[in-house]
């Protein structure tokens, strides 16, 4: 699954660089922040019940940096940082506590549309990165891969409000750790559309 993605982001990257001297690029900015949930991780599937779906909400914030250079595609190189809440598991009636992760990821995004400019935007995307998450127990540092679909909207010329649900998928081989992440942010555009100091 990693490896057809991978294939297509860098088949976006070449025809956004081949297209480059002759398409004014839109470059924004953005910083974002929100809930991070934990899916179907540490589950004992002989005693399931719908509530170990999902673990202790956790934080995440990052950066992100969009760039439009051909119509219908932004690439958009990103950084995250997430914090996850410690949890409580009991095992032949003892209670154990097992530490969150803290977790760091970079990565490029491959955005259907555009993220800033006038009006409502909607944008599925989809991207690869490298994923960080160490505990006291452990770490992993494996590649990952993520998905969702944004909105956003402009409140005045060159700034955007994205709204983002997304799901995040760290492979650890056999298995993976699996994130649900919702996220609120701002864009600023930096260059937008047409190269003009207005946003259009």
């Amino acid at each position: 699954m990693i490896r057809p993605l991978l294939v297509a982001l860098l088949a976006a990257l070449l025809g956004a660089t081949s297209a480059w001297a002759t398409t004014t690029p839109q470059v924004g900015v953005g910083v974002f922040g929100g809930l991070s949930v934990p899916v179907l991780q540490n589950v004992d599937v002989s005693s399931f019940s719908p509530s170990d779906a999902f673990g202790p909400t956790g934080s995440q914030f990052g950066i992100r940096v969009p760039v439009k250079v051909i119509p219908v595609v932004t690439l958009e190189p990103f950084f995250a940082k997430s914090n996850y809440k410690d949890q409580e598991e009991t095992f032949g009636g003892l209670t154990y506590k097992r530490q969150g992760y803290d977790g760091t990821a970079f990565g490029l995004n491959a955005i259907l549309g555009r993220v800033g400019g006038s009006g409502v935007n909607f944008y599925p995307y989809v991207g690869l990165g490298t994923f960080k998450l160490s505990r006291d127990t452990d770490e992993i540092n494996k590649m990952g891969w993520n998905f969702g679909l944004g909105l956003g909207f402009s409140p005045a010329p060159r700034w955007s409000i994205q709204f983002r649900p997304e799901f995040n998928m760290v492979v650890t081989g056999d298995t993976s750790r699996k994130f649900g992440n919702a996220t609120i942010g701002v864009n600023y555009e930096i260059m937008p559309e047409g190269g003009s100091h207005e946003a259009k």
